[in-house]
């Protein structure tokens, strides 16, 4: 009886700390080009998930060696349209400026979930989905989906950069 509670606690743990990656890929993209992070949608009920996850992704590009980030300019984005219509305008928005001033590739992005589960242990989730994008065609070269459940003790913030992680360094790069 005592494995069987043992086993059955163990199975719980490794249960809590769940990742759920699927990614695909067209071949490797390079570091030296031009990259934008594009404006990330936010699905979630979370105000903010998206420019979290924006950041985040920008930081951890850097961090995999992509050399040349260019921002999207503030004066492209609008900020004063309702929340659910904001993320896809602005989206557009960055991905015609995107193209129009000649950069490679782009990232694009939707946060599905960035939340604390309802309940004794408030479990931090989180749920992105990431596109790499060769421009000025827009084909997707990369896709990824990964979301991620975490400890009871820690914050949407960390789990959400363990999502990101694990998709950014999917990414084939040269």
């Amino acid at each position: 009886m005592k494995r069987l509670v043992f086993l059955v606690i163990m199975m719980a743990m490794l249960a809590a700390g769940c990742t759920t990656i699927h990614q695909s890929g067209r071949g490797t993209v390079p570091l030296e080009a031009e990259w934008v992070v594009l404006p990330f949608v936010n699905n979630t009920e979370t105000p903010y998930a998206a420019e979290r996850a924006e950041a985040i992704t920008t930081a951890l590009l850097y961090a995999k060696g992509v050399q040349r980030l260019t921002p999207v300019p503030a004066d492209v984005l609008e900020n004063d349209l309702l929340l659910p219509a904001r993320g896809e305008k602005n989206l557009q928005s960055a991905l015609q400026w995107a193209q129009s001033r000649g950069i490679a590739y782009a990232v694009s992005g939707t946060v599905t979930e960035w939340r604390y589960k309802v309940g004794l242990d408030g479990e931090p989730v989180a749920g992105v989905t990431l596109q790499v994008l060769a421009l000025p065609g827009g084909d997707v070269v990369w896709s990824g989906s990964a979301s991620k459940s975490g400890w009871s003790r820690s914050s949407v913030s960390a789990v959400g950069q363990q999502v990101l992680e694990k998709l950014i360094s999917s990414i084939e790069v040269r």
